[in-house]
């Protein structure tokens, strides 16, 4: 991941005179990738916003033990992770807090082959990713779109790494399902 190195070297950085800038940097890479996780969690918007600023008071407080996070878009994911469960326990809405996760949406890039899929297709493959049970679609989201490793997210979300593969390869069947064309 290109952020990954660029989140590890601010995160080298945070202990500096200059850790304040550090932070805001950091804040600027991560707050809304890490707000639509607890959101996905949460479905409150205030609440997510709120827990996705709490991560960085709390990276912030333990600025000192950072040299030694070996990767640190996955620990800012889990502190989010912590935080949004925390959140859940204590509102008593544990049994389902993957439950009606926000539509996902698929954003294309403007790059040359991406703009060969035709908005029609686009649609297509929205509903068909919008169509898959909560928990697959968590993690197809953070596969695809945050471009996270099996293991990575099996971090994140506290599940076993077989799992992620088996749920990818249920939303893979999936879409490709809601793909197959008749050729007559």
């Amino acid at each position: 991941m290109k952020g990954g190195t660029e989140a590890r070297l601010l995160f080298q950085q945070l202990q500096a005179a200059n850790g304040e800038a550090v932070l805001v940097k950091l804040h600027n890479l991560y707050f809304s990738r890490i707000f639509k996780l607890i959101f996905s969690l949460v479905k409150q918007r205030e609440s997510a916003e709120e827990l996705a600023s709490d991560v960085f008071v709390q990276l912030w407080q333990r600025r000192e033990k950072m040299l030694d996070v070996a990767n640190p878009e996955v620990y800012l994911y889990v502190i989010a992770r912590n935080k949004a469960f925390t959140f859940l326990k204590q509102q008593l809405n544990v049994t389902e807090p993957l439950e009606n996760i926000e539509d996902f949406r698929l954003e294309v890039a403007r790059s040359p082959e991406e703009l060969l899929i035709s908005s029609e297709m686009l649609l297509r493959i929205n509903a068909a990713i919008n169509q898959l049970p909560p928990k697959c679609k968590l993690i197809f989201m953070l596969v695809k779109e945050q471009s996270f490793k099996y293991r990575d997210v099996a971090v994140i979300l506290n599940i076993s790494q077989k799992t992620v593969e088996t749920q990818m390869g249920i939303a893979l069947k999936k879409l490709s399902k809601a793909f197959t064309f008749s050729t007559t």
